[in-house]
């Protein structure tokens, strides 16, 4: 009896001193931060993320703590084989899941959660940001540490079942015990249940990262549909309309910067063009000589904002003009994507051709069912390029797919809408060209990439400038979303959300120019649909930058929270702290108020959209 006491305890002990391990191998792993923490802080990591640590712990010794409950009276070695078979299933979750996320985190910049299942129905796509030899690596070291894992835990806990059949008497001292497992499970007694926001304890938002517990917050994710059951709801329907009135986009005048109503477009969508590694934007010089050129030639947008984290999320604003929530992504639901307004289609009832141009597959992230309904007629993608010309980790290079749309294109062409996605500047950063930095640091690859691809935008457009329709042509260049490369700048700083619109082509009236006027990439709709005299009032969250009264303000996601511009304040808030982490208002302002109203506008516009069951 005292054997299955002891049992109980010790497993639970068994995952927690596992789980301070996995914490300890995240912190080295990720010494570049850690080691700008204090010794408190690193303290307080632990102190803070035992709750978790403890709660997930207790839930892993749920189902053993159940068979010892059956074999106080029926002990059979059948529950033993059960048990082993658990084991070793939760030492494979636990290995996998600690592996991806200390990795993860590198390029994320956020802990594990059920995220990358909305990416998983393309393992190509999924695992193009690696080299195989590392996923190669990584599936070995996951198999070898579970290995070790199980075997410790056969080691330690070699007599459990079958033992001796006890009294009665035991059964509900057991019981009691095992009950007793919902209490850590829950994070203690009081009325609210364990949350994330246990783990929050710092103005440093890494030293909070450290504090979590990866495995429990992959399974609160996939249990809690946080994205769509947490209530932004901060106020009345009265006040928060109230509140956002003053920012919701209004009929007005535009100033013009057209020749005519009805040029051809060209939209390129940039993989993670931060305005930190454009030379005319950022404080990286040299890296992209043609974009320079180009803003130089054309008209530099440059007070522009990323609107969240991942490509997903930047072609649901670019292309439909519509946030995301935090933590979250419109491309998730078919039901609400069925039921925006989108450019494309926009510009189609305007007598519009659009088509849709990516070297990468349209299955991954429900690109294809949202492109479709966008109102894009044509598509190119990986299945259309020649075997030899997909020799990159994410499909076929950059100039190989601008050179397609070049092709694409033949003389005297008009009234068409073409949007490029290109992909070459995403992770692993690899380039068919001589690099123009040397090193092999991130910030080096990530430079040398984008160096590339400026140089494939500018052949691109050299190009098209012999072409006849050349004239007539208005060419968009804006970013799918930031990047944290190159400093490693924060999920949360609105810094890494800072991004650069360009203008070219013949077909603008205006060149050498520079609007400073503060927007985000939702903005885009409203700007050109202005621009073709053409109605943008139904697209609430898009405002006309080229207005007479423009409104300025960029409003942006992260995976914990949301960031709020105006050209004198910003704002950050912590949806898992419920507090400003970064602010230039004193508490409870009205710019404060009106951020969140903002949020919460976002949320209720969301399940208006979404139809019910």
């Amino acid at each position: 009896m005292k054997q299955k006491l002891l049992f109980l305890l010790g497993n639970m002990l068994f995952w927690y001193v596992l789980f301070i391990l996995a914490r300890i191998a995240f912190l080295l792993f990720h010494w570049e931060h850690s080691s700008q923490l204090s010794f408190t802080e690193i303290f307080n990591t632990f102190r803070y993320g035992a709750r978790l640590d403890l709660s997930m712990s207790a839930y892993l010794t749920a189902f053993p703590g159940l068979l010892m409950l059956i074999s106080v009276r029926w002990p059979s070695k059948f529950l033993s084989a059960i048990l082993n078979i658990y084991q070793y299933i939760v030492a494979l979750l636990f290995s996998s899941i600690v592996l991806i996320d200390i990795n993860l985190y590198t390029y994320w910049g956020f802990r594990l959660d059920g995220t990358p299942l909305f990416y998983m129905n393309n393992l190509k796509a999924m695992t193009a940001s690696l080299d195989l030899w590392i996923w190669i690596a990584g599936i070995v070291v996951v198999f070898l540490l579970t290995y070790g894992i199980y075997r410790l835990y056969k080691f330690i806990f070699s007599k459990v079942f079958p033992g001796p059949v006890a009294g009665w008497i035991y059964l509900p001292v057991l019981a009691l015990l095992f009950a007793g497992l919902f209490i850590p499970i829950r994070g203690g007694v009081s009325i609210a249940p364990l949350s994330i926001s246990a783990a929050y304890f710092s103005s440093n938002q890494y030293a909070n990262h450290v504090a979590i517990n990866p495995m429990w917050n992959v399974a609160f994710s996939l249990t809690e549909t946080k994205d769509l059951e947490k209530k932004y709801e901060y106020f009345s329907r009265t006040e928060m309309e109230k509140l956002v009135a003053p920012l919701l986009p209004k009929a007005d005048s535009t100033t013009l910067l057209l020749k005519n109503r009805h040029p051809n477009i060209i939209l390129i969508i940039v993989e993670s063009l931060t305005a930190k590694a454009v030379g005319v934007t950022g404080y990286v010089k040299g890296v992209t000589p043609n974009l320079d050129s180009l803003a130089h030639e054309g008209i530099l947008f440059d007070h522009i904002y990323a609107s969240a984290d991942r490509t997903d999320k930047g072609i649901a604003s670019v292309l439909a003009a519509y946030p995301s929530l935090p933590g979250s992504s419109p491309l998730k639901y078919q039901k609400l994507t069925q039921r925006l307004n989108f450019l494309p289609n926009e510009l189609a009832k305007a007598g519009y051709n659009p088509s849709f141009f990516y070297g990468g597959t349209l299955e991954f992230a429900n690109y294809q069912s949202f492109l479709v309904q966008a109102g894009y007629r044509k598509f190119v993608s990986d299945v259309d390029f020649k075997p030899e010309e997909l020799v990159s980790k994410w499909g076929a290079w950059d100039h190989t797919v601008l050179n397609r749309v070049l092709q694409e294109t033949p003389s005297g062409e008009k009234g068409f809408f073409k949007t490029i996605l290109t992909l070459t500047s995403h992770e692993p950063f690899k380039i068919p060209t001589k690099p123009l930095l040397k090193g092999n640091d991130l910030d080096t690859k990530f430079l040398n990439s984008l160096h590339y691809t400026d140089q494939a935008i500018g052949d691109f457009i050299r190009e098209a400038k012999k072409r006849d329709w050349w004239e007539n042509t208005l060419v968009v260049i804006i970013a799918d979303h930031g990047n944290k490369l190159p400093g490693d700048t924060p999920s949360d700083n609105f810094f890494r959300q800072h991004i650069p619109m360009i203008w070219v082509g013949g077909a603008l009236n205006v060149q050498d120019s520079v609007i400073h006027t503060l927007g985000s990439q939702n903005d885009l709709a409203a700007t050109l649909l202005g621009q073709l005299g053409e109605d943008r009032q139904q697209f609430l969250f898009s405002k006309n930058l080229l207005s007479a009264s423009p409104n300025p303000f960029a409003f942006y996601t992260f995976n914990e929270g949301f960031g709020f511009i105006t050209p004198k304040d910003f704002l950050v808030y912590n949806i898992v702290t419920n507090k400003y982490t970064i602010s230039s208002q004193p508490a409870n302002s009205i710019m404060q108020q009106r951020a969140k109203a903002y949020l919460q506008l976002v949320y209720s516009d969301f399940f208006q959209q979404m139809p019910a069951e």
